[in-house]
């Protein structure tokens, strides 16, 4: 009876475990440099996606090592994570609500399918190698788009506030000028990102004003 639940595969059993391990651990990293940067979709999620991914994979080299006799396509399975990891990608940037940067994560998404399919394929090397390329992109490429790129002077704040949009509202007019990138509501508070173009004496005395306001409860320069 054993026998049934470990023979039967087209690799060892161990190598199907392991597989399952490795492209978790490897999800796990690019989830929590999404999560690091307080992104919807985050560790959790990345690591789940990674890890079915796999599993799929090796279904679609299972399937047709097990019905040999039938007319089977070990690619179908495979491209439909392609194909359907699209409805993840959308909610990630319908999330952010007025902020294209959920494309970044919609776009990490994506890529974090394939290396969960190339695990299950058994490409180790690749995987480890195409993880790595992406945890470079995310990390160290946003920080040269901060300062090579960004407008000059331009600088980004997280503002937390207790209550709705009546005090987002307050707050953003009390700023004056700048650009919201992201709006977060968590129970009864609500989170505000945003870019402002002031001096450094200007966003003092702004921040200042702010802090005065009973609702807001903090204010991080990021």
């Amino acid at each position: 009876m054993l026998e049934l639940f470990i023979e039967g595969y087209p690799f060892p059993l161990w190598e199907g475990l392991l597989r399952i391990l490795l492209s978790l651990v490897l999800g796990a990293l690019i989830g929590l440099e999404r999560e690091r940067r307080r992104q919807p979709a985050g560790f959790r999620t990345h690591t789940v996606l990674a890890v079915g991914s796999a599993l799929l994979s090796m279904v679609s080299v299972y399937i047709p090592f097990a019905y040999g006799g039938l007319n089977v396509d070990p690619s179908r399975i495979a491209s439909q994570v392609v194909s359907g990891i699209g409805f993840l990608g959308a909610g990630a940037i319908l999330r952010m609500g007025i902020s294209v940067k959920g494309l970044t994560t919609a776009a990490s998404l994506w890529t974090t399918a394939g290396i969960g399919l190339a695990v299950g394929a058994g490409m180790y090397i690749l995987s480890f190698f195409s993880t790595l390329v992406i945890l470079g992109v995310l990390s160290i490429m946003s920080r040269i788009e901060r300062e090579f790129i960004s407008k000059k002077g331009e600088r980004l704040i997280r503002i937390t506030v207790k209550g709705g949009a009546g005090e987002v509202e307050r707050v953003v007019s009390l700023l004056g000028e700048g650009t919201i990138r992201k709006i977060r509501r968590e129970e009864d508070q609500t989170e505000i990102l945003l870019d402002t173009p002031y001096g450094e004496k200007e966003m003092r005395d702004r921040l200042g004003r702010l802090l005065e306001l009973p609702s807001v409860l903090s204010v991080e320069i990021i």
